[in-house]
């Protein structure tokens, strides 16, 4: 009985230890933070392969692996999809403080 009832004891100061965070005043707002962090690092990494695969789209043009005329619709897309990320990036900016 004085086991169960220790054991008891122990999972519920596991809990609260594990669970006191969520209930701190400044979770919400903390929470909010990371996730604007989150969607600014998503932004930029997908910025990154935009660029990365116009660096690739070169290389297969100079190699002649494509042609001109692929190569310059899928430049396009590229360029636009890139384009649209920086302005996306541009617009979490914080303003001039």
């Amino acid at each position: 009985m004085i086991a169960a009832l220790a054991v008891a004891v122990l999972a519920l100061a596991a809990a609260a230890f594990v669970l006191a965070p969520l209930f701190r005043p400044d979770a919400r707002e903390a929470e909010r933070a990371a996730r604007a962090l989150s969607a600014e690092q998503d932004l930029h990494a997908r910025y990154g392969m935009a660029v990365g695969a116009l660096r690739d789209l070169e290389e297969d043009r100079a190699t002649g692996k494509i042609g001109d005329a692929d190569f310059a619709a899928q430049q396009a897309e590229l360029q636009a999809k890139a384009l649209d990320l920086m302005k996306q990036i541009d617009e979490q900016a914080p303003g001039p403080a």
